[in-house]
């Protein structure tokens, strides 16, 4: 497996994850300070999601 397929992955579960977490913690019954970690993971999440759209494409012939 190439390096690039392994980090693209790699970065495709952060995002699942932080998204995952985030919303799970988010709709918890909790604190303020709770949904303020949920929002920053939330970010994380997003981060990450704008950087995998970000990944260089190959060209179709």
């Amino acid at each position: 497996m190439s390096k690039k397929l392994l980090s693209t992955i790699l970065l495709f579960c952060v995002f699942i994850g932080f998204l995952w977490w985030g919303l799970a913690w988010l709709f918890s019954p909790s604190d303020a300070e709770t949904k303020i970690f949920a929002l920053l993971l939330l970010g994380c999440a997003g981060y990450a999601g704008v950087s995998i759209l970000m990944l260089p494409r190959k060209k179709l012939p």
